[in-house]
């Protein structure tokens, strides 16, 4: 909880506790009941109103409702359950802290709407709707900041009811995420020098902020990070430019594939995605080859790595086996299904890193499974095959962080969210340096938990 709340809730205690002994309203208990209230709007002036604290608001109407009556112990019964929602809310579903990177760089953070006219758009009938994509990076900065930081999710009018559809919760459970902040800073200064580029990639209904703990954690140790939103494919890509009607444009998600398409269709379907997501890679790289950012003038463009979740870990891939610029891979859990079109001959040559769950539930388990270990077998390079007991899909991404009964209705998997992140990011940094930096400080054959188990090619892999 933040700070006003926490006194507003502390003081409603005391209110209970006067009223509890004294039995009837006098002069001090009003005192108090004045300074929760005014605490309250404090609260709401500089925090900002959550759902989660109407317990506290109802309460504080509670407290004049009873003004003049008798403090009964129907009433008090009343009171103190309230009260007591009012903490178990804001502890169930908090607005969460972003854990400080480990690096020694401040993050900058800029935001781009790029146009590929050379493509048109895979998911709408309009033959001049070129592909639109959202895209933001995240660098090191030398700047120490004074402004607020960005927020975690922007544009949450557009984005709650999207995401509590792809979650199964009810919208207005996410309208907090809108005070959520980060660690970067908008339009901040990058610093001097030459860093590696890491170009992320979401799955199917994500979206380019999903992991920014990670992000951030990339930049602060010396990385460009850039992830994009692929159109209609992320959970809901709202653009920053504005149509010529005044409005704010978006993208909703048009990727899901109807139930009782044939396997040839669905996998056409999911490779001609694929492929748009993929040249949504290129296209980025494109643009920073021309140099029309400052961020463009900081970058290694002879290290750069690749990282995606779910069907991003697959677009991560084969972006690799595409493109000989592209020097090292992380999947986090990827969902490798769609590779079925591939020919059982297709080589990735680079340093691989798969970090994931240790069973699907779903989704064609056997056959995802095939063509992860296929991919690892047939690797040139070296590659890893990290499984994290009790983890489940979302535990690959910021979600465990979000609230502790994540796990509880099935969201993530592993018991503890923060150590999760922390052994998901920290794998991938360590991997990225030892394959973009050359620390070859990293053993990544050893396990650093019993929860852990870890394969490579580079030994006997089944």
């Amino acid at each position: 909880m933040r700070f006003f709340e926490i006194i507003s809730i502390l003081l409603a205690f005391v209110v209970i506790i006067n009223l509890s002994i004294r039995k009837f309203l006098r002069r001090e208990t009003l005192l108090l009941i004045f300074i929760n209230i005014i605490f309250t709007i404090i609260h709401l002036i500089i925090e900002g109103y959550r759902w989660q604290m109407i317990p506290l608001y109802f309460l504080l109407g509670l407290f004049v409702f009873i003004k003049n009556k008798e403090f009964r112990l129907s009433i008090s019964l009343v009171l103190i359950m309230t009260w007591l929602l009012a903490i178990l809310l804001p502890f169930l579903i908090p607005i969460i802290s972003l854990s400080n990177p480990t690096g020694s760089f401040n993050i900058g953070s800029k935001i781009y709407d790029w146009t590929d006219s050379s493509r048109v758009e895979l998911f709408t009938n309009d033959p001049l709707d070129f592909r639109n994509i959202v895209v933001q990076f995240w660098y090191p900065s030398k700047e120490h900041h004074i402004s607020s930081p960005l927020p975690y999710l922007d544009h949450m009018k557009f984005r709650s009811k999207a995401i509590g559809d792809r979650v199964g919760l009810p919208s207005f459970m996410l309208s907090h995420l809108a005070l959520v902040k980060t660690n970067s800073y908008h339009n901040s200064s990058p610093s001097k020098g030459s860093f590696p580029l890491i170009i992320f990639s979401h799955g199917l209904g994500g979206m380019r902020t999903q992991n920014t703990i990670l992000m951030e954690e990339l930049a602060s140790n010396g990385y460009i990070v850039v992830a994009m939103d692929h159109a209609f494919d992320a959970n809901t890509t709202v653009f920053p430019t504005l149509n010529s009607d005044g409005n704010l444009k978006f993208a909703d998600y048009r990727s899901a594939i109807p139930e009782g398409t044939s396997d040839s269709l669905w996998l056409k379907i999911r490779n001609n995605q694929l492929d748009t997501r993929i040249s949504d890679i290129f296209f980025i790289l494109q643009k920073l080859d021309k140099k029309e950012t400052l961020i463009s003038e900081s970058i290694d463009f002879t290290k750069i790595g690749v990282v995606g979740h779910s069907f991003g870990g697959a677009t991560a891939v084969l972006s690799a086996m595409s493109n000989e610029r592209i020097k090292a891979v992380v999947a986090l859990d990827g969902w490798f299904v769609p590779f079925a079109l591939l020919d059982n001959e297709t080589q990735l040559n680079v340093p691989f890193l798969y970090i994931g769950q240790e069973r699907w539930d779903s989704w064609n388990e056997k056959r995802h499974l095939h063509y992860l270990d296929l991919l690892i077998k047939q690797s040139t390079a070296v590659a890893y095959h990290i499984s994290v007991k009790g983890a489940k899909h979302y535990d690959f991404a910021d979600v465990p962080l979000f609230s502790p009964i994540a796990p509880i209705i099935g969201l993530t998997g592993f018991p503890n969210g923060k150590q999760i992140v922390r052994i998901v990011n920290s794998t991938t940094l360590q991997f990225f340096n030892k394959y973009l930096k050359n620390n070859l400080n990293y053993n990544f054959s050893t396990p650093s938990l019993p929860t852990i188990s870890v394969r490579n090619n580079q030994q006997s892999y089944p």
